[in-house]
């Protein structure tokens, strides 16, 4: 698998942790036996989400300064786009339940489903766990070897226009901003 695909779908699957925390949580029995009632696929999931965002971290730790010194012209941030990425997560407040084979086969397709769109589409959408870590979704128009292009960075810094910052290509369709010009 090609790096750049690696990291859209580590991307992905990460964002949609606090889903799978969500289902693990309706399905412990609070009132009971205090465990869960799917026990099984509830650790694979809770597991998933664990490596999920330690590699996500890892990935992102381990990004090199990037090798494109762009100078802002305009930015706008995406990270008010967080509520287009929460409607999946009503999917966990229907009656779904893990007992049921075709509902989780059908959370399965609708992931896949939604992760090829974001793929095929280049569509980014703001990944929460990111998010909670200081890291910021945006819209950037930008000068590089005297041409004007635009793409999606994640950043951790404030970004201003007319400043010069290091950006690393993570997908075909979205950067990484790895440091500020001094």
């Amino acid at each position: 698998m090609k790096p750049k695909l690696l990291t859209a779908i580590l991307l992905f699957v990460s964002a949609y942790t606090p889903l799978f925390i969500i289902l693990a949580v309706k399905d412990f029995d609070f009132a009971l036996t205090h465990r869960f009632k799917h026990s099984i696929p509830i650790y694979i999931l809770l597991s998933f989400c664990v490596i999920s965002i330690a590699l996500l971290f890892f990935s992102v730790s381990s990004i090199k300064r990037g090798n494109m010194p762009v100078k802002i012209r305009s930015i706008k941030s995406r990270s008010v786009d967080l509520i287009n990425y929460t409607i999946p997560y009503i999917v966990s407040f229907f009656g779904f339940d893990l007992s049921k084979i075709e509902d989780v086969v059908s959370l399965i397709i609708f992931l896949c489903l939604m992760l090829l769109l974001t793929i095929k589409s280049k569509s980014v959408f703001m990944n929460p766990i990111l998010l909670l870590a200081g890291y910021n979704l945006y819209d950037l128009e930008y000068e590089f070897d005297g041409k004007t292009n635009s793409t999606i960075v994640i950043s951790k810094h404030d970004m201003r226009c007319g400043e010069v910052y290091y950006i690393r290509s993570l997908t075909r369709f979205l950067y990484f901003v790895t440091e500020k010009e001094k």
